[in-house]
């Protein structure tokens, strides 16, 4: 029973655990040029909702890709 338990739960959360900590990372690191970008930016510049919203929505389709690929690479070992 222990090795059924092991194979279900514990190697699948062993696989995503490096692609959790790059995405925690990845994360931290998009804030942060988001933080410099609001800083440095000049005080008489507005920026429309859209300019905004690409800091997070082009990383988001790189993660959703990632997100998919190990779903369907988890699905081809299973």
């Amino acid at each position: 029973m222990s090795d059924i338990l092991r194979d279900a739960v514990f190697e699948p959360v062993r696989d995503a655990v490096p692609f959790l900590v790059i995405t925690v990372l990845w994360v931290i690191v998009t804030l942060v040029l988001y933080g410099l970008f609001l800083v440095t930016k000049p005080s008489e510049i507005s920026y429309d909702a859209w300019v905004h919203a690409t800091v997070f929505v082009v990383p988001m389709i790189g993660f959703l890709g990632q997100v998919l690929q190990q779903a369907l690479s988890g699905h081809q070992r299973a």
